[in-house]
């Protein structure tokens, strides 16, 4: 196929491909990611994506700035788009790890100091206290309760 030049399409197209540097696809790449996340159309996905950055993964659990890299926006943006909803990360973090915590705690072959470590604490006293201020009782408490509640359910069945 020629164009109106008279040349070979292909002639007149060089192939990009080729004429990129290879550096180039990350940051490609990187952008379009950035653009999508900067303009999602429904703006309270906001909360939703930054509860699925709040996972724990190897590490633990992801900080503010992490977070906010991840989501292709600084620190500070990220704290006021938040503030904007009525929360903090502080809040979507602890809303995070008590709701791993609830589910560990079903776990009878974990210990306090397990879920502990599991969700970040260094010492199990402190996830404790922060159990106690999330649900009102201890994590000890809740266990007991399930036994229970487990022990109450199979006797009358």
């Amino acid at each position: 196929m020629t164009d109106i030049l008279g040349q070979s399409s292909d002639r007149a197209r060089p192939n990009l491909r080729n004429s990129l540097p290879a550096s180039y696809a990350p940051q490609a790449v990187a952008s379009v990611q950035r653009e999508r996340a900067l303009s999602d159309p429904v703006r309270d996905t906001l909360l939703e994506r930054v509860r699925a950055q709040l996972a724990p993964g190897p590490d633990g659990y992801a900080d503010l700035e992490r977070v906010a890299e991840r989501l292709f926006m600084s620190g500070r943006t990220l704290k006021r788009r938040l503030h904007e909803r009525g929360t903090t990360f502080r809040t979507m973090l602890d809303d995070a790890r008590f709701r791993q915590a609830r589910q560990l705690l079903e776990n009878p072959d974990l210990d306090i100091q397990q879920v502990a470590i599991a969700l970040g604490y260094r010492d199990p006293a402190c996830f404790t206290r922060a159990f106690r201020r999330w649900s009102g009782r201890t994590p000890s408490q809740v266990r007991a309760e399930r036994k229970t509640a487990n022990r109450t359910g199979s006797s009358a069945g």
